[in-house]
């Protein structure tokens, strides 16, 4: 689990890693190593760490790659995560190598996005992958490279990588008070049955007879509504999902039913470019949502945040794909903690 975030010394870019990982920051960006000491990388700026003429003239093969969807987003143009079996001179000094590339950028991503001329170097690297002492043919390096990025180290490189994301400069947008997520106007329902407290630098509609909210970068829009007043969509309880629990919400103590917050990917059935983030409430066995009120009076709450665009890949992604960007827009997506705190602070009345 990615427990531990890392922000560059001047704010332009993040990512998270695992608290069990040995990490270095004295040379001004990230070195880290894997507690069984066989992976090494890092994440820096071309300027202090960029790849050598060793490095630039390796051969790879059995190469395969995963949309890195947070960064592509932010960058503007397709961003991957990719793996490859790098082959030396010396079969001894075979490697696997894992690291963020841009379409070609060779390695590389731009940094304008953070308002920055620079490139952004992400590279980890497994040594002594080869231990027949001898040039491994392409089926036995496919083998090996296969193996090695099924690892728990390799799945490990892989979440590190896409939780990468620059710090988009915004400096221009943020409130006098610099903390865009307080969350210091408070919702309640025209027949006082809910309330919801939001930030005031989100954007807010109340004239449909609920609440929407939206992000101050617009990604983010939140419905919050009893069914009564806003229906379900015909396809919402059918739409396919992949679902990560969340935390359980004080919710659970007033309706004495467990009740938390989620987080899913929605595929579109017919336009991957509508593919989005979903989070919202849910209670056990109601499918999303809440229901209380009395026996002879039961109602249903409605809490849904929706969060896009996310698929820039043009396709339908994979089962691991849509797993992989979950969690990396979950794990650093400025708007989720503001979401968040927002779906904790529901009460009924």
């Amino acid at each position: 689990m990615l427990t531990q975030t890392y922000t560059s010394p001047d704010g332009k870019y993040m990512l998270n890693y695992p608290a069990s990982w040995t990490v270095s920051t004295d040379k001004e960006y990230l070195e880290l190593t894997s507690p069984d000491g066989s992976v090494t990388g890092h994440v820096s700026p071309k300027s202090l760490n960029g790849p050598d003429a060793a490095w630039m003239g390796r051969h790879v093969t059995q190469y395969e790659s995963n949309p890195a969807v947070v960064m592509s987003e932010i960058v503007g143009d397709h961003v991957a995560t990719y793996s490859g079996y790098n082959s030396a001179a010396n079969p001894a000094q075979d490697s696997m190598g894992w690291g963020l590339s841009q379409v070609n950028a060779s390695g590389l991503v731009s940094m304008a996005a953070a308002d920055s001329d620079d490139e952004l170097w992400a590279y980890f690297e497994q040594a002594g992958v080869n231990k027949s002492g001898k040039a491994l043919n392409d089926k036995r390096a496919a083998q090996v490279a296969q193996k090695t990025v099924r690892s728990k180290n390799g799945a490990t490189v892989e979440a590190i990588l896409q939780s990468v994301q620059l710090v988009e400069d915004l400096s221009g947008e943020t409130p006098p008070d610099g903390n865009p997520e307080v969350l210091d106007q408070t919702y309640t329902s025209p027949d006082g049955a809910f309330t919801m407290s939001y930030p005031s630098t989100w954007t807010v509609r109340t004239d449909q007879g609920y609440l929407e909210v939206t992000s101050r970068t617009g990604q983010t829009v939140g419905r919050i509504a009893t069914t009564d007043v806003r229906p379900l969509r015909d396809d919402w309880l059918t739409s396919p999902r992949y679902m990560m629990p969340g935390e359980d919400t004080p919710l659970t103590e007033r309706l004495g039913s467990r009740v938390s917050t989620y987080s899913a990917y929605h595929r579109d059935v017919d336009t991957p470019d509508e593919d989005a983030i979903l989070f919202g409430l849910t209670q056990i066995n109601s499918s999303g949502l809440v229901a209380f009120g009395e026996a002879n009076q039961r109602r249903e709450l409605w809490a849904e945040f929706t969060y896009e665009p996310i698929n820039t890949s043009g396709r339908h992604l994979t089962d691991d794909e849509v797993r992989t960007a979950l969690t990396g827009h979950v794990n650093t997506h400025q708007d989720v903690p503001a979401v968040q705190a927002m779906l904790q602070s529901i009460r009924i009345n």
